[in-house]
């Protein structure tokens, strides 16, 4: 059996799409990204439409089942007569015209230009829980599944191996279609199931549920960790420890210390920008830190690290990324070398956060922290590691860069992670 052109393959409004779903980036209220953050989100925009455009065929096509033709002259004429109201300034003006004379979709290419011009306006995050919209598109779904063979009654399926976040299932749910979604990564599975499976069945339900059993966890989690956290004495509560690992100077006598950080900015939106000044000591070849609070860019020196290369702030000399490596394997991967920089904390007075610079207090809260650790490997019940325990992949550099840090002992001795972290605990290490 030939089947039609679909309409993905003969045309789509690209531009008014893509403005759609750069637009989406600020969308916050009601949007799957603000469910988990996944570092290769799909614009939902872009996927309905191209879903759309997928599962429709090109009316214009000579294949093309007359009774999708029909549904759809029908559901656009309908548009053009009742819902000129939801649609945006670009299409109108083709409806409007067709309002005045409905013949013009007698022209297939007409038709097929009003059916893309519904596919941008519904690619619009303000329209995808519109009545009209959702109806018009899950008929249209519907019909051309049918059309083309599908089983009366049946729904297209639309089969994603590598899901992701989400947004191909979601849209294509959101369309008419049934959806078959995995991934290899066991956090993606999850966050589909929750987004397809358990979001549709609970609904409100599962809203509350995890917002009483979030709150809970937080709860337990302060009471737990609130003496690692200890309050300031303006009552400001520190929420993140800033570290660097350190490396020494291999210039000709400098021997400096180098704080390796790539950026020395804290914060960089607006009137809330903070970034770090470097102090010389040079008596002790040290580097210490200033906070600059709304600071431009004028006020900021680069970092102390370009291509995994360490820039001594002293004398100016660049330390190559072996050497660097070679230095941070001796330092347990630079962890027994950190120190800490900065301190992120919450002030309950002003509703605001900020950074000030860590103090010898800071430094004792984690020391007291690996003694916590050392203390509950040693009574640990459960089987699974308070630690990683697994073993060192020896993948390409590009993918698993543990071994170029000091970690590459573990795939010649084949000793587990746990054990090496263990050792780096007992050399006072704070940031493991």
């Amino acid at each position: 059996m030939k089947y039609p052109k679909r309409l993905i393959e003969v045309d789509l409004p690209i531009k008014r799409i893509s403005a759609h779903a750069r637009r989406e980036k600020s969308i916050r209220h009601g949007h799957i990204s603000t469910l988990h953050i996944w570092w290769a989100r799909r614009p939902l925009a872009a996927c309905r439409a191209v879903i759309c455009a997928s599962l429709w065929p090109d009316p214009a096509d000579d294949l093309c089942p007359d009774i999708f033709r029909k549904v759809a002259r029908e559901q656009m004429t309908r548009w053009a007569k009742n819902n000129l109201h939801l649609l945006s300034e670009d299409s109108r003006s083709r409806f409007v015209a067709i309002s005045k004379d409905e013949q013009k979709l007698d022209d297939l290419l007409e038709l097929r230009a009003a059916l893309l011009d519904f596919i941008a306006d519904f690619a619009n995050w303000d329209n995808s829980t519109v009545p009209e919209y959702l109806e018009t598109s899950r008929l249209l779904t519907q019909v051309a599944h049918e059309a083309l063979g599908g089983e009366p009654g049946s729904r297209p399926l639309v089969v994603d191996p590598f899901a992701g976040g989400g947004a191909i299932p979601l849209e294509a749910l959101r369309v008419g279609a049934d959806a078959f979604a995995s991934d290899l990564n066991p956090v993606a599975v999850l966050l589909n199931k929750v987004v397809l499976e358990y979001i549709p069945k609970y609904g409100q339900k599962l809203a509350d549920e995890v917002r009483k059993w979030g709150q809970w966890i937080k709860e337990q989690a302060e009471k737990e960790l609130a003496e690692f956290y200890p309050k300031d004495p303006d009552g400001a509560t520190p929420i993140a420890y800033l570290w660097a690992r350190v490396i020494q100077c291999e210039g000709p006598g400098c021997g400096a210390e180098i704080p390796m950080m790539r950026s020395l900015w804290l914060a960089k939106k607006g009137k809330k920008s903070t970034a770090l000044r470097l102090v010389h000591d040079h008596d002790s070849k040290k580097i210490n830190f200033e906070i600059i609070k709304n600071s431009t860019a004028n006020d900021v020196l680069t970092g102390t690290v370009a291509r995994g290369s360490a820039i001594c702030p002293f004398c100016g000399f660049t330390t190559s990324a072996k050497s660097v490596q070679e230095q941070l394997k001796n330092a347990k991967g630079g962890a027994s070398s950190a120190r800490l920089i900065a301190v992120r904390r919450d002030d309950p007075k002003s509703g605001e956060r900020g950074f000030r610079l860590a103090t010898d207090v800071d430094v004792q809260v984690a020391a007291g922290a690996i003694q916590k650790l050392k203390i509950n490997i040693q009574a640990k019940k459960s089987e699974l590691s308070l630690v990683p325990d697994e073993k060192v992949n020896p993948l390409p550099h590009s993918v698993n860069r543990l071994p170029m840090y000091g970690m590459r002992d573990l795939e010649k001795n084949n000793l587990p992670i746990k054990e090496y972290y263990k050792k780096a605990i007992d050399n006072q290490s704070v940031t493991c």
